[in-house]
């Protein structure tokens, strides 16, 4: 059987075993929390504790293996990703068309004051020259 949101819709006819195999292949898969999967699944509340009963099969299953570790990891991952709330997607409200106006470009603003009175410059002051000494 294929993993997919759409076979995900198949697993509650599934028996036990049947299950448990699917699951298995969806724990090996290591899918990300967020992928189209788990959000198939978290959306049939009736199949989630049956996904989540499967996935304590597994961990009994794996205890003592060589692999013990690693498939504790990937299943402690999938009950993560199955303890996420579901969002049921937001479809987006058609939003109005709006006629575009032209923009009426304002009028640039003159400003008509009287200009500052500059005060008299004044000369720059000489500055003195340095006469440097050799020490003798």
């Amino acid at each position: 059987m294929t993993m997919g949101p759409s076979a995900v819709e198949r697993w509650l006819d599934l028996s036990t075993e049947e299950l448990r195999a699917q699951v298995k292949q969806l724990v090996a898969a290591r899918l990300p929390d967020d992928h189209a999967v788990w959000h198939a699944v978290r959306r049939h509340p009736a199949l989630v504790p049956r996904v989540r009963g499967v996935l304590s099969g597994l961990a009994a299953t794996a205890a003592g293996s060589k692999d013990e570790g690693m498939q504790k990891v990937w299943i402690s991952k999938a009950r993560a990703a199955l303890d996420q709330p579901y969002v049921a997607p937001v479809r987006a409200a058609r939003k109005p068309v709006v006629e575009e106006v032209p923009a009426v470009e304002p009028e640039p603003v003159i400003e008509l004051r009287e200009p500052e009175p500059q005060q008299p410059r004044q000369p720059h002051k000489a500055i003195p020259t340095m006469l440097f000494q050799e020490p003798s």
